[in-house]
Parts: C-alpha cells; sequence; structure tokens
C-alpha cells in the first residue's frame, strides 16, 4: 500500500499497514531489532502516514511541517547522549496534554534503552493512562534492557537483519554500479543490517573506514604483544564513532572465523568456546558504553579477554 523505502521487513510492515487499513491503530508501538536495520525509518514514516491528512501525499502543510520537523503535535526524542533524562519525560507529557490541532498527538522515541529509570517510570505512567488521540511509537536494540510493565503495555513488532545473500540480492539493482567485490564487503560488514549496508555504501570514506578497522582487527586477533593491544585501545577511545565502528567490525570479524569454522568442521572445541565467548565479550562491552561506563576500562577489559 505505501512505498516505504526500505530493504526487507515485509511481514511487520504489513503487521503495521494493516493497524492503518482496519483503523486499530495501538496506543503504543515498540520496534525492536538491531540497530541499522531500518526501524526508525519506519516509525517515522508510520507517523507521518498517521499524521498527514491525505494519506501521505508529501505535499500538504502537515508533511511539510513533518519533514522539516516543526510539527507542533510530533514530539521525537533522538537522543545522541548517553542517557534520556526524566525532565525530558516531564516535558513531553506536559506537551501530550495540550490542546492538538492534528489527528492525533504522537511521540517518537529513538532508543528507549537510553531512559533512566526514573524516566522509564514516568513514561510508564502515560502509557498507563494515555490522553485521547496519543500515540507513543518506540524503538530500541535491546529488549532486554526494557523494563517488562513498559513491554506488556505496547504493541511489540520485532524486526531482524538479514542473509549476506538477501542483501546482495536487494541491493545489486539500487546500487548497480558498485563492483562485485565491495557490494560482498558490504553486505558482510553490515551483517544483514539494510541499513548499515547502504550507509556504507553511500559513504566511502565510512566505507573506507571500516576496511581499514577489518585489517586492524585481523591483526589483533594475531599473537600480538599485549602492549600493542593497548596502543590500539588508546587510539580507538580518542574517537566515539571509532568505537562503534570497532565493536560492529570485531564483531562481524568474530562471527565470521566462527561461521566458516563451523561450516568447514576446522574448530577445536576450545577455539569455539573462545569465538563465543568473545562475542558475549563483544555485547557485554556494547552494553558497558550504552551506561557511559569508562570506555578505556570497557576496552581493555574486552582486550585482556580476548587474549
Amino acid at each position: 500500500m505505501y512505498n516505504w523505502k526500505i530493504i526487507g521487513h515485509k511481514k511487520q510492515l504489513e503487521l503495521i499497514e494493516n493497524d492503518i487499513k482496519s483503523g486499530s491503530i495501538a496506543h503504543a508501538y515498540l520496534f525492536t531489532g538491531p540497530s541499522g536495520i531500518g526501524k526508525f525509518s519506519i516509525a517515522k514514516m508510520f507517523v507521518n502516514i498517521l499524521q498527514c491528512p491525505n494519506n501521505l501525499c508529501n505535499k500538504c502543510s502537515t508533511c511539510k511541517q513533518l519533514q522539516a520537523g516543526s510539527h507542533p503535535d510530533t514530539i521525537v526524542i533522538k537522543n545522541n547522549k548517553a542517557s534520556i533524562k526524566i525532565e525530558q519525560i516531564r516535558d513531553v507529557i506536559s506537551r501530550l496534554q495540550m490542546t492538538k490541532q492534528a489527528r492525533y498527538k504522537i511521540l517518537l522515541i529513538k532508543s528507549i534503552e537510553k531512559l533512566t529509570p526514573e524516566a522509564a517510570n514516568s513514561l510508564l505512567k502515560i502509557l498507563e493512562e494515555p490522553p485521547a488521540d496519543t500515540i507513543i511509537i518506540m524503538t530500541t536494540g535491546n529488549v532486554r534492557e526494557i523494563l517488562p510493565t513498559i513491554i506488556s503495555r505496547v504493541r511489540l513488532i520485532k524486526f531482524n537483519a538479514y542473509s549476506q545473500n538477501f542483501l546482495k540480492e536487494k541491493l545489486k539493482p539500487l546500487y548497480p554500479d558498485t563492483d562485485d567485490q565491495t557490494m560482498e564487503q558490504v553486505c558482510s560488514l553490515s551483517m544483514g543490517k539494510s541499513g548499515k549496508a547502504i550507509k556504507l555504501l553511500k559513504d566511502s570514506n565510512l566505507l573506507a573506514s571500516y576496511r581499514t578497522m577489518y585489517n586492524i582487527l585481523c591483526e589483533f586477533l594475531k599473537d600480538k604483544p599485549l602492549h600493542t593491544k593497548f596502543k590500539l585501545v588508546e587510539e580507538i577511545i580518542a574517537d566515539d564513532r571509532d568505537t562503534k565502528e570497532f565493536l560492529e567490525v570485531f564483531t562481524h570479524l568474530v562471527r565470521s572465523k566462527l561461521h566458516k569454522g563451523l561450516n568447514t568442521q576446522s574448530l577445536t572445541n576450545n577455539k569455539k568456546d573462545y569465538y563465543l565467548n568473545l562475542l558475549s565479550s563483544l555485547e557485554r562491552t556494547r552494553v558497558l558504553l550504552k551506561h557511559n561506563i569508562n570506555a578505556r576500562l570497557a576496552l581493555e577489559s574486552l582486550i585482556l579477554k580476548a587474549l
């Protein structure tokens, strides 16, 4: 029904469209799944469909306000900081209770795992007793960090990453000038995340950075002196973006080695356990950094586990 401009997620989009078509819009939605798969893009378009009086015409004043981020009855929290604090949620709640001009009052929150405990409890109150014609749409990359009481009061829609072959099949017609080797590498580095793959295809500098990080980490997994590995940490923590790239590419590399070893049956039990434990350590490190734990300590701890 709608051109979502997104790769995959057919079943999830059908669920959303059925809610729109049947008029059974839930008062709250939570989109879950790995980062970089298009959850927030889908959430934004869902908001636009709900608010546009002409079924997403992209021409009316409402659509133009939404595109400019100035729609008075649509509130977006896209916090790039470590946490979303209670003051922000209290301000939002007061705005949601004001008289509306549009069809709905809509609150869109990206990465609700960033809510502090106090902010999460404050949000819970409005989820329990939402004002009339109010819709709350949220996204998260880790549903395990969300209060069960919040999850129980939303319509949960799960999004998944895709296989490398699926991405290649879908991306090749969209980027016909991309050579096969680059496309193969992009689909591999994105770990099945269509949004991440598109970013890498559009940004040659980002792709070059990922390639460089991949080569560094291939050396990192070899038997290098400990001081060499700690020097790498110093270089990485100098840039928050490098920290994120480091964890993403490291995870990709470890998964690739694990899958290759399992497929060729060349992995010893010790090596298999090493890769599995390292993947768990990478996930724990990612969670610690989201909670503003000292980056140097978190990464040094990871490196010690990677020896």
